[in-house]
C-alpha cells in the first residue's frame, strides 16, 4: 500500500506560508469538518378504501451531526502548496542531460530534484577531529587539552560560517549536475548528521545557474577571515583558514533557494 507521506528534514514554513498566499490569495491555518446525516420520519398513516382502511407503517430515525475543527500545520500547508505547483507546471527531476539542464534550470524556475545530499569537507572535518580527538585523547597519543583546542576552533569557524546559511550540496544520480542549497537552521526538523545520504527530494527555487567550468566557492573566505584574524595576524600570517574552508564547486551547478527537503 503506498501513502502520499512525506518524511521531512527541511521545510521552510514561513516560505511556504508566503508562496501559499500569492498563489491562492490567502493562507489557510485552520479547518473545520461536519459529518450530518438527514433526518428522515416514516410514521403511521391510514389510507382507506371505502370502509377498509390500510395501515402504513413509518419509521423515525434522527441524524447524528459531528463537527471538528482544528490547526493545518505546516506539512499539510506544504502539500497543499505542492499540489498547487504541480498544477502550474512544476517539474519534477530526477537526472539531467545538456538539453533538460539548458531549457529547465533558469533564475526564478521552482523544481523538484531528486538526489544524494552532502554537507561540506568543514562538516566532515569537524566530525572526524570529534571522533579522533576522543579517541586519541582516551588512549593517550593526543592530548586531550590540545584536542579540545583543535575542536574547539573548527566549530566556532564552522557556526560563524553558519550564520549565512548551511550549505549543502546536492547530485543528482546522472553526477554531472549539482545543486548548492543554504539552509537556514530554524526550519531543520532533525539534525544535521540524519540529513546525508542518498535519495532525497527538495523543492527548491532556482538563484544562480553557474556555467559549465565555472568555480563557486562554498564560503565567503574574506568575511570568514575578518572573522577569525584581525588585520596584523592576516599580514603575518596569510590565509589562516583550514584548506576545507576553500572548498569549490565547478560548474554546470546552480545554487537555490531551500523550500523543503524530505523522503
Amino acid at each position: 500500500m503506498k501513502l502520499d507521506f512525506r518524511d521531512f528534514y527541511y521545510l521552510d514554513s514561513d516560505y511556504v506560508d508566503n508562496l501559499s498566499g500569492h498563489i491562492s490569495g490567502f493562507i489557510e491555518n485552520e479547518y473545520s469538518e461536519v459529518e450530518k446525516e438527514e433526518e428522515t420520519n416514516k410514521g403511521k398513516g391510514n389510507v382507506g378504501f371505502g370502509v377498509a382502511g390500510v395501515d402504513l407503517g413509518r419509521d423515525s430515525k434522527t441524524g447524528k451531526k459531528t463537527s471538528r475543527k482544528g490547526v493545518v500545520n505546516s506539512e499539510i500547508r506544504y502539500k497543499k502548496l505542492f499540489d498547487s505547483l504541480k498544477e502550474l507546471g512544476l517539474e519534477q527531476i530526477d537526472s539531467f542531460d545538456d538539453y533538460l539542464w539548458n531549457m529547465i534550470v533558469e533564475e526564478g524556475e521552482f523544481i523538484e530534484v531528486r538526489g544524494s545530499l552532502y554537507f561540506t569537507q568543514v562538516y566532515d572535518l569537524e566530525q572526524q577531529i570529534n571522533i579522533i580527538g576522543g579517541f586519541g585523547s582516551d588512549l593517550g597519543f593526543i592530548d586531550k587539552k590540545e584536542a579540545d583546542e583543535v575542536t574547539n576552533q573548527i566549530s566556532k569557524i564552522k557556526e560563524l560560517q553558519e550564520i549565512n546559511g548551511i550549505p549543502v550540496k546536492i547530485e543528482t544520480s546522472d553526477a554531472k549536475y549539482k545543486f548548492i542549497a543554504y539552509l537556514n537552521s530554524k526550519f531543520l526538523v532533525k539534525e544535521q548528521s540524519d540529513i546525508t545520504g542518498n535519495d532525497y527530494k527538495i523543492l527548491c527555487k532556482i538563484e544562480k545557474k553557474i556555467i559549465s567550468g565555472e568555480a563557486y566557492e562554498l564560503f565567503d573566505i574574506k568575511e570568514l577571515e575578518r572573522k577569525t584574524t584581525n588585520r596584523a595576524e592576516r599580514r603575518k600570517k596569510g590565509n589562516t583558514l583550514p584548506k576545507e574552508f576553500k572548498e569549490t564547486i565547478v560548474g554546470p551547478a546552480a545554487v537555490v533557494l531551500p523550500i523543503a527537503i524530505y523522503r
